[in-house]
């Protein structure tokens, strides 16, 4: 065969992924196949769409009469016919046109394989969502349900002078828990984190730090509340991120937990 009847390397490795080049052609073609890196990223691509619809597999199978009809359908339309049924056992050279319209054909399902891909990944990423969504409303609900039990008081911790930051503390008192409630919270620097302490006996005892999402909101749940003592009061300062055994900054907000 002259150069200029050769088929391109991209259209023999269509060819060759469905297994439809005769064994000369085979065996010259693997021999090109094992110099080229892209032909062998090429073969594995069509390998890959002609696994995803079942074009290559065995003879009895779906798949190969699939595979033949393909072949079959490009060889009527636009040139000689391919020996279709048995690939393997043909020593005739096929003409190039029908290599490059077989490529041209699997380039195509590629292309609509990406575009299924693309579906699936967006419907993947849509459930995560949806899920993400759902454990969120679950999470809200849970918290509804426990500030709505009986026994919880409601507390405002705020800023004197300052009408926009706020924390709202609900004590659960028959269990000795807290669910800590923030808004309109001021961003700190990095390090640092927000504080409670209880003022207990009228001594600050250190309780859970905290950290202010980007609109300023945080809720921070199952905080233990001391036992022992008189608990008057409840402050938030700004310390070390891992938290003070004693207040290191200026009280920013601070509320009674005694019902006047």
């Amino acid at each position: 065969m002259s150069h200029s009847e050769q088929a391109s390397p991209r259209d023999l490795a269509a060819a060759y992924a469905l297994g439809a080049l005769g064994p000369e052609e085979t065996r010259e073609f693997e021999a090109f196949l094992a110099t080229s890196p892209d032909a062998q990223r090429e073969v594995a691509e069509f390998r890959d769409v002609a696994a995803l619809l079942g074009l290559s597999g065995s003879e009895d199978g779906a798949g190969a009469g699939l595979r033949n009809r393909v072949l079959a359908r490009i060889t009527d339309e636009k040139g000689p016919r391919i020996p279709v049924s048995e690939p393997h056992a043909s020593q005739s050279r096929t003409p190039p046109v029908v290599w490059g319209l077989l490529a041209a054909s699997l380039v195509a399902v590629v292309g609509l394989g990406a575009a299924v891909a693309s579906l699936r990944s967006d419907t993947a990423k849509l459930r995560q969502t949806l899920s993400e969504r759902q454990q969120q409303l679950e999470a809200r609900e849970a918290t509804l349900d426990a500030i709505l039990e009986p026994g919880v008081e409601l507390y405002q911790l705020t800023s004197s002078g300052d009408p926009d930051p706020g924390i709202q503390l609900f004590w659960d008192r028959r269990r000795n828990r807290a669910i800590l409630h923030g808004f309109r919270l001021k961003p700190i620097p990095e390090g640092k984190a927000y504080q409670l302490w209880f003022i207990k006996d009228g001594k600050p005892v250190p309780s859970v730090t905290f950290k202010p999402e980007p609109t300023g909101h945080a809720k921070v749940e199952q905080v233990s509340v001391p036992t022992d003592g008189k608990i008057s009061a409840a402050a938030i300062t700004v310390e070390p991120e891992a938290g003070s055994m004693q207040p290191t900054s200026p009280i920013m907000l601070v509320g009674p937990l005694e019902k006047s």
